[in-house]
């Protein structure tokens, strides 16, 4: 094991470049490093967005260079490198929830000058501004959103459940017409999944995550929400097995039948809609229900685009042309049509090219516009990993989840460094 963990990352090294060492530019022009994520989809339409930005600036020398699909692996081989004082990577690909961090940590720029927070504030879905502006600078942009939604299937129950109640009724309902089905499948992994069905329970409950910079759980409205998480589980409309399903357990099952609803991201309609999938034609989106009927907020995930603070002023002012060339309005339809990815724009989704061309992702519109960052703090991925050891410890029955939030906030306030409440 030792072993395959320094192979991993000396290929980490490798891959980011953790030297001072770079190829040299060619004669008058800078070279810029993208790192970015796989898009998943023909590679063609993303090389003809990258060609359209060296044809327009013939003066960057663009290398373009896939990262690790896993976040948790990308982030480990970002914090190698940035720490490392790697100055051979340009613009690089974020997760939503390392925004923060990076900003704090001084290794990603201020991009305020390019980007103006009340720019994107105009611009941008509200959640996805929320996320990169960090007091009243702008640290990242947004290249796609992603966001918690429930499934539901329409032949087996009249309607999408607006409250909690409902959707314990309804699949209770539909459980005892078809025995062996399961109510409601989602993410009780210990991993950031469980974080995100935990944020969500609790904003449905009408609680807030995020006080003053500090994470909130300890709490009525997090109690209730965590109650309800365990309720589930206890009561038999979630099954035993959601307490260690990720994304892909919950949709290879709901899409075989077994079961009425679903809270999961929105690249599995895709898979559910597909030739040859058992559920094909009987699924529906809704936003996720909420104690009083309210639309509940889904989890903000998605990506955006940050530059290295390292980058010298040539290179800088390059990167901040290619962002702001990513990020673009023609630049958002080709991620939405070629590769379903959501836009962070909130013009797009009312774009007739996106109507005509993804129906599935301008649907998606009320429910990204209710997008809520997870709690952004520079601290968030050390409080993540104590809190979801406490979800987990909930869920399965080891603690009751008053106890497991008191140890949580316990955690979250020694790691911030923050007197309790």
């Amino acid at each position: 094991m030792r072993r395959a963990l320094l192979s991993a990352f000396a290929v980490m090294a490798a891959l980011l470049g953790c030297s001072e060492r770079q190829a040299p530019e060619a004669a008058g022009r800078v070279r810029l490093v993208l790192k970015y994520g796989p898009l998943w989809g023909a590679p063609e339409p993303f090389r003809e967005l990258l060609a359209r930005f060296q044809q327009a600036n013939p003066d960057v020398e663009l290398v373009a260079e896939p990262m690790p699909n896993a976040s948790d692996l990308a982030h480990q081989l970002f914090v190698t490198a940035l720490e490392g004082g790697a100055a051979d990577l340009d613009v690089l690909v974020v997760d939503v929830i390392w925004v923060a961090e990076f900003a704090r940590a001084g290794w990603i720029a201020d991009l305020s000058g390019a980007f103006p927070p009340a720019r994107l504030r105009a611009e941008l879905l509200p959640g996805a501004a929320e996320a990169v502006i960090l007091g009243e600078r702008t640290f990242a942009v947004p290249w796609y959103v992603d966001v918690g939604i429930l499934y539901w299937r329409t032949d087996l129950v009249p309607r999408a459940p607006r409250t909690y109640h409902e959707l314990r009724s309804l699949a209770r309902a539909a459980m005892a017409r078809s025995p062996g089905l399961a109510g409601f499948l989602w993410q009780g992994r210990q991993y950031e999944g469980l974080d995100c069905n935990a944020f969500e329970a609790i904003w449905g409950h009408g609680g807030e995550t995020l006080r003053e910079g500090r994470l909130v759980v300890d709490t009525p409205e997090g109690r209730a929400g965590v109650g309800w998480l365990r309720d589930l589980v206890a009561s038999g409309v979630s099954p035993p097995s959601v307490t260690s399903a990720a994304e892909e357990d919950s949709r290879r099952r709901f899409q075989q039948g077994e079961a009425v609803f679903m809270r999961n991201w929105p690249y599995a309609l895709g898979e559910l809609e597909a030739q040859g999938s058992p559920v094909r034609g009987r699924v529906g989106i809704a936003p996720l229900p909420s104690e009083g009927g309210a639309p509940g907020p889904g989890a903000l995930g998605g990506w955006q685009l940050a530059v290295s603070a390292r980058s010298p002023p040539p290179r800088r002012a390059a990167a901040e042309r290619l962002v702001a060339h990513l990020t673009s309005p023609d630049a958002g339809l080709v991620l939405a049509l070629d590769y379903a990815r959501n836009p962070a724009r909130r013009a797009l989704y009312e774009d007739p090219r996106l109507r005509a061309g993804a129906p599935r992702i301008a649907a998606l519109l009320p429910m990204v516009e209710r997008a809520r960052p997870r709690p952004v703090s520079p601290y968030y991925q050390l409080v993540a990993d104590a809190l979801q050891g406490e979800l987990s410890a909930a869920l399965t029955g080891l603690r009751s989840p008053e106890e497991a939030l008191r140890r949580a906030q316990r955690q979250a306030d020694r790691i911030a460094g923050a007197a309790p409440p």
